[in-house]
Order: C-alpha cells, then sequence, then structure tokens
C-alpha cells in the first residue's frame, strides 16, 4: 500500500453522492476538520449546479462545527448517526429534512461491523503522523479514536488520512487501539 499525499479538497472529491463516511475522534477531540468542511463545499456546488449531493455520516460522538455544522448547513447529510450536538441539525432532523439514530455510543462500532447501518465507503481519520511500515501502514491518532479501526477495516473506498500538525508528534502511541470480534 503506497501512502499518496492530496489536499483536503482533493480528498473531498473523492466522496460521491449517497457514499457513508466514517470519521475518527470522539466529540470535536480527533473528528477531522479540513475534509469534511471541503466535502461541505463540494455540496454547495454541486447543488448550484443543479445535482444532488448528501452523504450519510458514522462518527464515535458528536463532531462540531466544521463537520456536522457545515455539512448540515449545506444540506449534505442524508443520515447520521450517533450523538450530535448541532443545533441546526437537530432542526432538520425534527423537520424530516435528514435522518438520524442516536445509537449509544458504545454499540456504534458494534452495528457498523455487524452491517446494521449498511456499507462504509469511506475512513476519514484525523492523525498526528503517518508511517509506512513494509506493505502497511501505521496511523497515529490524534486526541481521540472512537470508531476509527472499525471504519478504517471496513472502508470499501480507502481510507482518508487528514494530518494535523496541531497535535504534537509525541503523542504517537497515547492510544491502545483494539477491536473487538
Amino acid at each position: 500500500m503506497a501512502l499518496t499525499r492530496i489536499t483536503a479538497a482533493e480528498a473531498a472529491a473523492l466522496i460521491q453522492d449517497g457514499q457513508t463516511i466514517g470519521l475518527s475522534g470522539f466529540t470535536p477531540a480527533g473528528t477531522p476538520k479540513s475534509v469534511p468542511a471541503e466535502i461541505a463545499k463540494k455540496a454547495e456546488a454541486e447543488h448550484a449546479a443543479g445535482r444532488p449531493f448528501k452523504v450519510s455520516i458514522f462518527t464515535g460522538a458528536s463532531t462540531g462545527q466544521s463537520c456536522d455544522g457545515e455539512l448540515i448547513a449545506q444540506d449534505a447529510i442524508e443520515f447520521r448517526a450517533p450523538y450530535t450536538t448541532n443545533s441546526e441539525f437537530r432542526k432538520r432532523v425534527n423537520t424530516g429534512q435528514a435522518r438520524y439514530f442516536d445509537y449509544n455510543l458504545s454499540n456504534m462500532a458494534t452495528q457498523i461491523r455487524q452491517g446494521y447501518l449498511g456499507d462504509v465507503n469511506w475512513a476519514i481519520l484525523e492523525a498526528c503522523e503517518v508511517e509506512q511500515v513494509g506493505d502497511k501502514a501505521r496511523i497515529y491518532l490524534t486526541a481521540a479514536g472512537g470508531i476509527s479501526p472499525t471504519v478504517a477495516r471496513l472502508a470499501k473506498n480507502g481510507i482518508i488520512i487528514e494530518l494535523n500538525a496541531f497535535h504534537s508528534k509525541e503523542s504517537m502511541g497515547i492510544h491502545d487501539v483494539y477491536e473487538i470480534e
């Protein structure tokens, strides 16, 4: 597996209407920020051109304005699970403009693994570093992991790693990542 560097906008261009993205993190901590914001820009452009564009989103918890807020502002969320704190998203759910299910956070990865929510097309993970080790990549997550191991393993189209230089590389290895069977 070769690692390729691309911009957040180039990563967002890979995401297609109707696909499902799985995000790292647990609250805004460890959640990708740049790629979801670029997906929102893509949705805005697609809608302006008269084309549909919505994605489904699986997370470990809430994500913050750079993800839920920007994506719902562009009417780019088809389905979202689990927990969210974004008030505009809640309004859209309550008016039937977006679908949502508030799974218990501790059950989210299991629901994905058992196939109850459908396929994951892309995993988008926030990392402070990534290393090529032989034919594999070692991804060092930032502040929180959430459902990262599950969505990374199940992503049918690939894994997008958003490098966040704000987080010190001294945090490499702080996560004890384990995926139960």
